[in-house]
């Protein structure tokens, strides 16, 4: 029972994320399209149910594998997070405070790392495709001449 609101909850939470990157122009702009009586973004919605049955389909004898390629997204994110902290707080902000803004992220990488180190080799080897993916897709983007910066938050 548990994994169907996880399905349900996660589904909107990805429509909502693709509806936000094709409005800003990362993602094709069919997914930013807007139902008109209900409000919602329909194509994303319809795109990652899709998917999500695909996904399902190819996964339903090693949901092992799924839940740590699942896990493998998640912790890299964290990794990022960790690296974005030290950047922008040690670096960018001259920060003094070397607990806070970099030994803690340091060790929480450090940490993260680890479990991503002792992951199964097949969450590992399709996590960093699917990073390799995402990065070959940010190179076209770069050459298109699509901005690959953050919207000011204040215009939103």
């Amino acid at each position: 029972a548990w994994g169907v609101a996880v399905a349900i909850t996660s589904q909107a939470a990805v429509s909502r994320l693709l509806f936000g990157m094709a409005r800003d122009g990362k993602l094709p702009k069919v997914l930013a399209k807007v139902h008109p009586k209900h409000n919602t973004p329909y194509i994303s919605i319809y795109l990652v149910a899709v998917l999500s049955l695909v996904i399902c389909y190819l996964f339903i004898n090693s949901v092992d594998t799924l839940t740590s390629l699942v896990n493998f997204g998640a912790l890299s994110g964290f990794m990022l997070l960790h690296l974005t902290v030290i950047n922008y707080y040690w670096r960018r902000q001259k920060s003094g405070q070397v607990i806070r803004h970099l030994l803690c992220p340091v060790i929480g990488f450090i940490i993260v790392a680890a479990i991503m180190y002792n992951m199964g080799v097949d969450a590992q080897k399709l996590g960093l495709i699917w990073i390799a993916l995402g990065l070959v897709y940010l190179f076209f983007l770069n050459k298109l001449g699509a901005s690959t910066t953050l919207p000011d938050p204040s215009n939103v």
